[in-house]
């Protein structure tokens, strides 16, 4: 059963007097557990998917259905707000940069979706998921004192935090050596795999793109 759908999407972006197209008539299906990695030049649009399966950007026509909790919801009906909501409780986001909260500690970033979605008590899985990742003993470190690494697998562990129904990972390594990189798409592959998560990654990594099980190449 697929965890997303999008069926001739298309989305651009205009300044008023000039409007470009980034994703024309594309269509994806990925499974629950599955792996894709989208792969292309920069400007082709892999960063624009991830967000409009996100929720982050709508989309311009076409359809795209995220399935969550035994129920469908086409993201191309929703609101604003709605798509928040979804979000929240389906998607889980790695970004390139960590994007975590300077001011919060390991855990308390980690726990942050899960007070979201009201699901503080699943605050012991949460420490388990870092204890997992190699970070059992770094849960009162504030960000600035970890490595890039560090920092990665911290982010891969909140964006897992509400074992979210689709993880979409936008250049998670991009941002790191390669001795971080490989840690890292070790540790996003794995638990991916193990919750059952559906997995979409954004990369120009053939290393990264090699772990996944099905690459869709983009184009500008």
């Amino acid at each position: 059963m697929s965890a997303i759908r999008l069926d001739r999407v298309r989305k651009g972006f205009g300044d008023g007097t000039r409007y470009r197209r980034v994703i024309d008539e594309f269509s994806l299906e990925v499974a629950a557990g599955e792996s894709v990695a989208l792969c292309g030049p920069s400007g082709s649009g892999k960063s624009t998917l991830l967000n409009l399966m996100a929720g982050l950007l709508p989309v311009d026509a076409g359809t795209l259905t995220l399935r969550h909790d035994g129920r469908s919801f086409e993201l191309s009906r929703l609101g604003e707000s709605e798509r928040t909501a979804l979000r929240r409780r389906a998607v889980g986001y790695v970004f390139q940069f960590f994007n975590l909260v300077p001011t919060l500690t390991v855990l308390e970033n980690v726990a942050l979706p899960l007070a979201l979605n009201r699901l503080d008590q699943h605050l012991p899985e949460a420490q388990q998921r870092l204890a997992a990742l190699g970070l059992g003993d770094r849960l009162d470190a504030y960000p600035e004192t970890l490595s890039g690494g560090e920092q990665q697998r911290v982010a891969i562990a909140r964006a897992l935090a509400h074992e979210p129904a689709i993880v979409l990972a936008d250049e998670p390594t991009g941002n790191l050596d390669a001795r971080h990189s490989e840690q890292v798409a070790d540790a996003l592959f794995a638990e991916a795999q193990r919750l059952g998560s559906a997995l979409v990654v954004a990369t120009h990594s053939a290393a990264v793109a090699e772990r996944a099980g099905r690459i869709v190449g983009l184009t500008q």
